[in-house]
């Protein structure tokens, strides 16, 4: 199949066969927008490409962005909670629409102190930055016999300890589901993100696979398993006109924006069957530093193989009036 992108997007047509003569094609694109007086506006700079690999993206690794289907929309939210004065923590709230709402608290440093029964999470350092990254979320190495252990989900965060004695004075992780606090140095929390949630995540894994009676094997693959957010950060819809709203990320308030309603529009044929239709958004990455934000947008089809039929995936915008 022929591609053409007559947009001035980042865009791909991805394929893959389904059955001998069966392919399943998926055209997206990736729009970058400055945000202006609370509404979306395209960026001069289109910084946020799509890859058929995982790539390098303006705030590091990407994942590949070949997925031919969903279980929601990706929320992504780059940079750090951020306040206007020192405070013991801050809570980022992301709420799309009227109904979806997420929340994730950043805490200032805080260290294990002995307690009345035993190891108890000292007081927090009062900040006004915590970065919204990985590295800040439950998770890390120990040592073990002289060998590192690493937390199999986050082995680059923090707070991860074998023992209570290589607890004591250390630090706890900054970010954490208000819903679900440490309170134990034992505790193995879920680590929590806003950004990319790697593949190999096991709670993105737990939730995305459905298991055979037996539960050794793999029956099938959910939609969710597709997603690149965290698991609480998938918003079941967003859609054009919606307001998406982020507290935290701002000293100067809650950045705000509308979904713009857009005009791209998709152009299939297929030998005589033609159609067209308006892709929908599936990710929403929010910079809050830069005040900037990519929509993703993606259609999926299938479409059976005809030798020597005309085939053709075409790309535009819509002429306004």
């Amino acid at each position: 199949m022929q591609f053409f992108n007559y947009t001035p997007y980042p865009a791909y047509l991805f394929r893959g066969c389904i059955e001998a003569r069966k392919v399943l094609a998926c055209a997206m694109l990736r729009v970058t927008y400055d945000i202006v007086d609370g509404r979306l506006k395209p960026a001069d700079d289109q910084p946020w490409g799509v890859s058929p690999a995982p790539w390098q993206g303006p705030y590091g690794p990407m994942p590949s962005d070949q997925r031919y289907v969903r279980g929601g929309v990706d929320l992504l939210v780059f940079g750090s909670a951020r306040s206007a004065r020192p405070v013991p923590s801050i809570e980022v709230v992301a709420q799309v629409g009227a109904r979806w709402r997420a929340r994730i608290l950043a805490w200032g440093d805080r260290h294990w102190r002995p307690g009345l029964t035993g190891l108890a999470p000292g007081a927090p350092e009062p900040t006004r930055e915590v970065p919204l990254t990985l590295a800040r979320a439950y998770g890390g190495k120990d040592r073990w016999d002289g060998v590192d252990v690493a937390y199999v989900d986050n082995p680059d965060g923090r707070g991860f300890y074998l023992e209570a004695d290589r607890a004591r004075g250390n630090l706890l992780p900054n970010l954490e589901d208000p819903d679900a606090p440490i309170r134990a140095w034992s505790d193995r929390p879920e680590p929590v993100g806003t950004g990319p949630c790697p593949q190999t995540f096991a709670p993105r894994v737990r939730r995305g696979v459905e298991l055979d009676e037996t539960g050794q094997q793999i029956r099938r693959l959910k939609p969710e398993f597709f997603n690149d957010a965290f698991p609480k950060m998938i918003v079941p819809r967003a859609e054009p006109g919606e307001r998406v709203s982020i507290t935290g990320v701002c000293e100067d308030g809650a950045l705000a924006f509308e979904l713009p309603v857009h005009d791209i529009r998709v152009r299939v044929e297929v030998g005589d069957d033609i159609g067209e239709r308006t892709p929908a958004i599936d990710q929403i990455g929010v910079e809050a530093d830069a005040r900037r934000v990519f929509l993703t947008y993606r259609y999926s089809f299938a479409y059976h193989l005809t030798p020597h039929q005309r085939r053709t995936c075409m790309l535009g915008l819509v002429e306004p009036g």
